[in-house]
């Protein structure tokens, strides 16, 4: 096998977006605190990431001496910057984050502002054997507040974005690509929606090598998309796919017994935190969905109009390596991220940047939080045990001094 084909243990990092941070300063140390922490846990001495870059962050990093010093110490931590995590904009941990997670849209100039700005910032610090960077961003934008005035405004923008991304490769050298990236109850929420957009962008946009998706594994499975599936429709409709967040879906088996109905509801319950938004689907005997914008309003549903819908799943990023989660009607879309392991198998060509994005370790039931930051770590360290394992069963797993970028679209 070449190294073309597999992935180092190095090269399988996690988004930062897990750890709160408000501007540089807390960036630079959560660098220090926690991701030189999780590099050790897993025995490494460099380590890929998709860092979060809050918005006030990356204006700061425009400063030269800041991003100097910047530089040098994601030099000191053994961070390898390979990819970045676009899509929160601000605020991300405290208060009720929810659909506010979408804005600004790509309607708003505000997110070209800041995608260009982590742009600028990942062009600098990709490693010298890098010649290309991703960024996940949104999926356009939030359905329920999209129109197609919103639609044309947005397109205006990422014509303006790729231009930018092409003059910049022009100045450094390097590529750097946003992935929009699908999101139930989002303008691109699914296979067919994104494969639309991709076949019409790439007939209007002179630049559009600078735009490919971010494919999430916990998004699809709530959509119901059989993931192996999924990916191949994209490659066959030639979609570039320039990330794979691998995260894995909260699935609730509802049984008929009105009795354990209600226990399974119940215990569901304590998944419906204030901060982030978990929309649900369901899906019916013709496989039509049903959806809920939020948790709350499914257990409402499902309490109110008895055994109508057998399961749920819904938008929660549990740890990878969950299987069941305090019953047994409870468990992860464990399948949806074998899917994926298995379409990267059989598929060489194809090499994305993989990175495991579990945010909610916070928010999490309390019977399955961590209660020590050093015990949250240590599971983070743990989920990308578990997807070096995934890789090592599928001989995508290469030793290290194979060493290599990813760099598939």
């Amino acid at each position: 096998m070449s190294a073309r084909t597999g992935w180092t243990a190095t090269q399988i990092g996690y988004c930062s977006n897990v750890h709160p941070t408000r501007d540089l300063g807390g960036l630079r140390a959560s660098i220090e605190r926690h991701f030189q922490s999780v590099r050790t846990l897993r025995g490494l001495d460099t380590q890929d990431s998709g860092l979060w870059i809050s918005a006030v962050a990356a204006a700061e990093l425009q400063q030269a001496s800041a991003r100097k010093d910047f530089l040098a110490l994601l030099q000191r931590s053994g961070l390898r910057l390979t990819s970045l995590n676009g899509f929160p904009y601000g605020q991300f941990h405290h208060g009720a984050v929810k659909a506010e997670v979408y804005l600004p849209s790509w309607a708003d100039p505000q997110r070209l502002a800041y995608s260009l700005d982590l742009a600028r910032i990942l062009a600098q610090a990709l490693p010298a054997d890098c010649s290309q960077g991703v960024i996940s961003s949104v999926p356009l934008g939030y359905a329920a507040h999209w129109s197609p005035t919103l639609q044309q405004r947005a397109e205006h923008q990422l014509r303006e974005l790729t231009a930018a991304l092409a003059q910049l490769q022009r100045e450094t050298g390097k590529k750097i690509v946003i992935c929009l990236e699908m999101e139930p109850d989002c303008v691109l929420e699914n296979t067919d929606q994104a494969i639309a957009f991709f076949r019409h962008w790439q007939a209007i946009d002179p630049h559009h090598e600078h735009l490919a998706l971010c494919f999430d594994v916990c998004h699809q499975a709530v959509m119901f998309e059989d993931c192996y599936q999924s990916l191949d429709r994209l490659r066959q409709a030639q979609v570039p796919i320039g990330k794979i967040q691998l995260s894995n879906a909260l699935i609730c088996r509802l049984p008929e017994d009105a009795h354990r109905r209600k226990q399974v509801l119940t215990t569901l319950g304590g998944f419906a935190e204030p901060t982030y938004l978990h929309q649900v689907k369901a899906r019916d005997g013709q496989e039509r969905l049903s959806a809920w914008a939020d948790l709350p309003a499914a257990l409402d549903d499902c309490e109110r109009n008895g055994p109508s819908h057998p399961e749920l799943r819904i938008h929660f990023h549990i740890p990878l390596f969950s299987e069941h989660l305090l019953l047994p009607e409870l468990s992860g879309s464990q399948v949806a991220l074998a899917q994926t392991f298995d379409f990267l198998a059989d598929h060489g060509d194809f090499r994305p940047v993989l990175e495991v994005e579990t945010y909610s370790w916070g928010v999490l039931p309390s019977q399955l939080r961590p209660t020590t930051e050093h015990a949250q770590l240590q599971g983070i360290a743990a989920e990308l045990h578990w997807v070096e394992e995934q890789l090592r069963q599928r001989q995508l797993l290469q030793p290290q001094a194979l060493e290599a970028c990813a760099d598939a679209l």
